[in-house]
């Protein structure tokens, strides 16, 4: 299982005018990016990341997307939509998706979620400034 909840206290410093539309902007760009860069071969893989508040998702996603754009139009009705903005998880529930994060595929030799995690504080910056 593959998941990343994103921490809440990270950003509220930078996002004291109105830390819900940050929270909900660096949500959707980092899972979004995390989507799209996931390997594809028949796009089962990408089309199993599931987008939930704090609790990860169980089970699996039927089918395929991959584009990626059906789980990222997911991701962005939930995060849009939910009340509680606070605090969002993206979970892929296949049973290789931890292979795939550690080298298994040549498409992402070194993963798809720490590469994008890591560019976390420059997504939070960046959305920060546009409410200032």
């Amino acid at each position: 299982m593959s998941k990343f909840t994103l921490d809440i206290q990270a950003f509220v410093a930078k996002a004291k005018k109105n830390p819900e539309t940050v929270m909900r902007a660096v949500s959707l760009k980092l899972f979004s990016a995390i989507i799209k860069s996931s390997p594809v071969d028949t796009g089962r893989f990408r089309g199993n990341w599931q987008t939930t508040g704090a609790t990860p998702a169980t089970g699996l996603v039927a089918g395929v997307d991959p584009t990626g754009n059906k789980a990222v139009n997911n991701a962005s009705t939930y995060i849009g939509s939910t009340p509680n903005w606070y605090e969002f998880t993206l979970t892929n529930n296949l049973p290789y998706a931890e292979r795939l994060e550690y080298g298994w595929s040549k498409q992402a030799p070194v993963g798809t979620v720490r590469v994008n995690i890591a560019r976390f504080n420059t997504l939070l910056n960046e959305e920060a400034a546009k409410v200032r």
